[in-house]
């Protein structure tokens, strides 16, 4: 998910891209539930024939699905966002419990969009030697898209799109 906005008070440009999360916390509850209900009920029937070493199994299982639901809700809250406020343009990241905040001067800023093999492509802030990448929870239609947008916002006359390490 996107969002974006223009210029509001100090603030010249304003985007934060955020993953896609459909399901709130109690929705992804009863999710886990309905998944985990059918290998428990195999599990108990083959424990009942007197199969009991498939409960076992089915706990792991049940365990390895609840470690991915975990992890998933854990980053549910991880963004990115650039603003462009006055000569500043900050790039600010939540991966997990981190977070990570770099400011680089408008004016001294390159937009560099790398096209990978297979086709998507990557988007980089770059300025005195430090680069940040930015949208990761993007497509590339929407990498570019911003790629263009920064283009026109940043002001500079110097904007690189091509290689890393041009």
């Amino acid at each position: 998910m996107v969002s974006e906005s223009g210029a509001t008070g100090k603030i010249d440009y304003s985007i934060t891209a955020r993953p896609n999360c459909s399901l709130t916390p109690s929705q992804k509850i009863g999710v886990f539930i309905a998944i985990a209900l059918f290998p428990l009920v195999v599990a108990t029937g083959f424990t009942l024939a007197g199969a009991w070493l498939v409960f076992p199994f089915a706990g792991l299982e049940l365990l390895a699905l609840g470690v991915a639901f975990y992890v998933v809700h854990r980053h549910s809250t991880d963004y990115e966002s650039i603003t462009i406020a006055g000569n500043d343009l900050a790039i600010e990241r939540r991966f997990y419990n981190n977070i990570s905040r770099v400011v680089f001067n408008r004016y001294w800023t390159y937009v560099v969009l790398k096209k990978m093999p297979g086709g998507e492509h990557k988007l980089w802030l770059r300025s005195r030697g430090k680069q940040v990448e930015f949208g990761r929870y993007m497509d590339n239609e929407a990498r570019q898209a911003l790629a263009s947008q920064l283009k026109r916002r940043i002001g500079a006359t110097h904007h690189h799109y091509g290689e890393i390490g041009e």
